[in-house]
């Protein structure tokens, strides 16, 4: 079988402009086509990461609808997961909530939809390792709501990382 891969999202919303505005200062998101109904933004090199669109037609969803729960980036490590989060507060886009995973670290954001919209980075040194740790006892008694791991609070990772903390122990936050 061929390998396939996520290629972009689509998301309604009520207020194009706004969303665009929001995606730009949060990802660095550019435009590479607009017109009145939608826009296709992209931060690489892809051709598009993202729809946005509104028929004119899109109304309020309940927040524990069925459906997609959220959208998660991935960073390098926990040190770029500590300039992201500098950036976007400077930007005036504070988390909304920050876990340690155990294998990964997560700030969650909320774009001007309320849609969920996670920033994460892995702990573990190696795919395989966050792998074996997914299958494993310790997993099973992380994996508890309402936070599936530990809470942590941002400005102790990013103080840390200005600090010169090793990554092993910002991997470690909060644990």
């Amino acid at each position: 079988m061929s390998t396939i891969r996520i290629g972009h999202f689509g998301l309604r919303t009520g207020d194009v402009d706004r969303a665009i505005e929001w995606y730009g200062r949060a990802f660095g998101a550019e435009v590479r086509f607009r017109n009145e109904y939608a826009a296709f933004l992209s931060f690489d090199d892809e051709h598009h990461r993202m729809v946005i669109w509104d028929d004119g037609e899109t109304s309020e969803k309940p927040s524990t609808a069925a459906g997609v729960d959220h959208i998660g980036f991935m960073c390098d490590d926990p040190h770029q997961l500590a300039e992201h989060y500098e950036r976007l507060k400077q930007a005036g886009i504070d988390p909304v909530g920050c876990a340690n995973h155990h294998f990964t670290s997560s700030l969650y954001y909320r774009d001007p939809d309320g849609n969920e919209v996670e920033i994460s980075c892995d702990n573990f040194p190696t795919k395989q390792q966050a792998n074996d740790f997914m299958r494993s006892e310790e997993m099973v008694r992380a994996m508890v709501p309402p936070a599936f791991g530990a809470e942590f609070d941002p400005e102790e990772l990013l103080r840390m990382h200005k600090a010169g903390a090793r990554t092993e122990e910002l991997a470690r936050i909060a644990l």
